[in-house]
């Protein structure tokens, strides 16, 4: 079975690196030369416009003393703002500018098109059997990640 376990992953990494690269050659509003880690980064905001600096590094897997070299990059490119909490003053809030939800924006209509255009060449039947399978996985990687983070919270 592992061997097949590594198999597969080893798909996934190299199916994730194409899917993004795809996703990074198409037009997305960018107005300067984002690196792909910054790119990557705004991915953090797909439901929000501002974020604790704790989800932020929670969402990219980053511990969190690196996030203020991320954020001070984004910063600069005026994707980001930051700002301290009003009630709590140890509370670091991340928010988009506007030019960092027009950014966001387009990477997110990039990443539909790309994910249509992959999957534009299946059938009903496969995309069904896709999508109970993907289900499946994601809710065995959803028990192992919690088990994983109950471990290293004690």
């Amino acid at each position: 079975m592992e061997d097949k376990l590594f198999k597969y992953l080893s798909f996934l990494r190299d199916f994730s690196r194409v899917y993004t690269q795809s996703i990074m050659e198409g037009n997305i509003p960018l107005q300067s030369d984002l690196k792909l880690s910054q790119l990557k980064a705004l991915y953090a905001f797909r439901d929000k416009d501002c974020i604790t600096m704790k989800e932020f590094a929670i969402n990219l897997g980053v511990k969190f003393p690196n996030m203020t070299m991320i954020v001070d990059g984004l910063e600069h490119e005026g994707i980001v703002e930051r700002e301290r909490g009003q009630e709590d003053r140890r509370k670091v809030f991340v928010t988009l500018t506007p030019r960092g939800k027009e950014i966001r924006n387009g990477f997110l209509q990039q990443r539909h098109k790309v994910a249509e255009d992959i999957f534009a060449h299946i059938s009903e039947k496969e995309r069904d059997l896709l999508l109970k399978s993907l289900e499946n996985v994601c809710a065995v990687f959803s028990k192992s990640f919690a088990e994983r983070l109950e471990k290293k919270s004690k």
